[in-house]
């Protein structure tokens, strides 16, 4: 729907698609830097009491990251189906498909619900032992109101397929915000400890999805919620799309549970404190290379549609450039104000070796960019399968790479060495598949020409 919108304003995308692609990322960066900024303030905030509160937010994370990815992939899902039927004018099939993205997110939320009664059990499984008591008392009451984060997720994505995407980053922008404010009272004022950080997240977002409920509900939105719509079978095409996009969140969840119990063994505590602290200074990092692969996607699809290979080319290596050369920049800001990231989270007064371990996994960051820009090509191309395939592969490859390190490489080396090469590994293996893609249709076109 975003390219029937940008058409629908006589937007060209193929005859300067540089011009148009700065078009798309220049707002995106600041939409990505606040949603960096969300996943930054529960842990800073935390990080404020005791290390014990931070490891148990730190362990527990990856969990609230797979109830947010069931609203986001629900969402991803919905939105496609929306935006092939408003492409072919046919309102009704869009209007029932909200409703059964609706009905979907609903029936997620009541199987989240029930895995409180397992809730012990995971968090014994990813290493959560000495923490018990405080990751429960954070996750407890996410698991049993998760449909605030999963609607809140999900209504962004819908909205996009009508083309609006200015109340999703108002949206996003306020929940970000409110947090912000609501964390330190909740925890300190309060007295609420870590269970203040997760009233405060559902409270926040809970605003922000109620809002978003009444938009729909009161005629805002082109696309209404009434389910005399509702025609029951395309529940199925949903998850056709969402699927892939949850396998993958789930995929990487499951990866940083198991670099935790790795860190765990090898470092204690303050292996998680670190690494949890890289991955949210990193999020801030690596905002632009999430903004320029998302404007890449209508950009690389119109191109392909078009048959405009070489332009196609220029465009991905000029984005290619961009990306890798602020990664690099904003790679070396970071170092010589390392100090003051890490001690924001109160990080501090750990062995030097340990802190340069964690310090060290900054400089993977270029080559994550790489990977993110080549991987929106693909999507763009309409290859999403082979992205999936070629995530999984290198998922399995970083995990089987660490436990192989693990017996050699104490102090947290073992995970950070797996890291740069499953990342190395896996930013070459895009770039030679997209190569290939790119070549293949480039001999399509010159044997259509020939014939």
């Amino acid at each position: 729907m975003e390219n029937i919108l940008l058409m629908s304003n006589n937007v060209d995308f193929t005859s300067n698609p540089k011009k148009v692609f700065w078009q798309f990322t220049t707002p995106l960066i600041l939409l990505t830097l606040f949603e960096a900024g969300y996943s930054f303030v529960d842990v800073f905030w935390v990080s404020q009491m005791d290390p014990k509160s931070f490891f148990a937010i730190g362990v527990a994370v990856p969990i609230v990251v797979l109830i947010i990815s069931f609203g986001r992939s629900l969402g991803i899902g919905t939105n496609s189906i929306m935006s092939w039927e408003l492409g072919e004018n046919d309102l009704n099939a869009s209007y029932n498909s909200l409703l059964h993205g609706i009905v979907a997110c609903l029936v997620s939320s009541v199987i989240i619900m029930f895995s409180i009664f397992f809730l012990d059990d995971i968090l014994m499984l990813v290493g959560a032992a000495s923490s018990m008591d405080l990751s429960m008392q954070y996750l407890t009451p996410m698991i049993l109101c998760p449909f605030v984060l999963i609607f809140s997720n999900f209504f962004t994505n819908t909205l996009h397929a009508e083309g609006n995407s200015k109340i999703p980053t108002i949206m996003l922008i306020l929940t970000n915000v409110l947090n912000l404010l609501l964390d330190p009272i909740f925890i300190f004022v309060f007295g609420w400890g870590v269970s203040g950080a997760s009233y405060a997240t559902l409270l926040s977002s809970g605003v922000a999805t109620v809002y978003l409920l009444y938009w729909y509900l009161s005629g805002k939105s082109e696309i209404p919620i009434n389910f005399r719509y509702f025609k029951p079978g395309i529940v199925y095409e949903i998850f056709t799309v969402a699927f892939p996009n949850f396998l993958m969140d789930s995929l990487w969840c499951i990866t940083i549970l198991f670099f935790n119990r790795i860190l765990i063994q090898q470092l204690g505590q303050i292996g998680v404190l670190l690494y949890s602290s890289a991955s949210k200074i990193q999020s801030v990092i690596i905002a632009h290379q999430k903004a320029f692969s998302r404007g890449l996607i209508s950009i690389c699809g119109h191109l392909y549609g078009a048959n405009k290979i070489e332009e196609l080319k220029d465009l991905y290596h000029y984005v290619l450039k961009i990306t890798i050369s602020i990664s690099i920049i904003s790679t070396v800001i970071f170092f010589f104000i390392r100090d003051y990231g890490f001690a924001s989270f109160s990080v501090t007064g750990v062995p030097e070796s340990v802190f340069y371990i964690a310090l060290a996994g900054i400089v993977i960051v270029p080559f994550r960019g790489i990977s993110a820009v080549t991987e929106k090509m693909l999507d763009g191309m309409g290859k999403s399968f082979y992205e999936l395939l070629l995530t999984l592969g290198g998922i399995i490859y970083q995990i089987s790479l660490v436990n192989l390190l693990a017996p050699i490489f104490d102090q947290g080396v073992c995970v950070l060495l797996g890291i740069l090469i499953g990342e190395v590994t896996l930013a070459i293996l895009y770039y030679i598949m997209l190569k290939y893609f790119i070549k293949k249709s480039e001999n399509n076109i010159a044997s259509s020409a020939g014939a």
